[in-house]
């Protein structure tokens, strides 16, 4: 058995190399997305979107984005995955197998592209009107507690989050070290 201190840096070293690793992908996907939205802001787009222009960014850059990283989970890894040497696999299937596109669509959607967009629309009613507000805490609250959910079930025995659950999806180190 191993002593608790070890278990916990353990533990500490998966939550820090899976947050870096989410950090690279976020930076890939963000920045192009930076780049659209200060043009946008600098073009004077409007400051409180109606519900078509909201639905407009979620099919138009969300679904995309998080269709990209599903397609670079099945492939091998995201990049972040890749430069920090983890990988996500099929709980159910060998441990060589690619992930199917399918279930990485699923665990990507769980894991990032909803607490996304409801961060999205949490900022879009914080800058809108003072009856919006409230409802504008309520998700960025939601979407905070769905990132706050993943790191913590990251340090959990399994290291799963809920994603991983839902998805029956494992994250391995490729360095030699599997967990399940």
């Amino acid at each position: 058995m191993s002593h608790p201190s070890s278990t916990w840096r353990a533990r500490g070293t998966r939550l820090a190399r899976r947050a870096a690793a989410t950090t690279v992908d976020y930076a890939v996907v963000f920045s192009p997305l930076a780049l659209v939205g200060a043009l946008r802001s600098w073009r004077g787009g409007p400051a409180h979107p109606d519900a078509r222009a909201r639905l407009m960014v979620a099919l138009a850059l969300t679904a995309p984005v998080a269709c990209g990283l599903a397609a670079a989970e099945a492939a091998g890894g995201s990049p972040g995955k890749r430069v920090f040497r983890l990988r996500v696999r099929s709980r159910s299937r060998h441990e060589r197998a690619p992930l199917p596109y399918s279930t990485a669509l699923l665990r990507t959607v769980l894991k990032t592209a909803v607490p996304w967009e409801i961060g999205h629309q949490a900022v879009w009613d914080l800058r809108g009107a003072p009856a919006a507000r409230h409802r504008g805490a309520m998700l960025a609250a939601c979407a905070y507690a769905a990132v706050a959910a993943q790191a913590a079930m990251i340090c959990t025995e399994s290291g799963r989050t809920y994603a991983d659950l839902l998805a029956a999806t494992v994250v391995d180190d490729t360095r030699g070290t599997a967990r399940d």
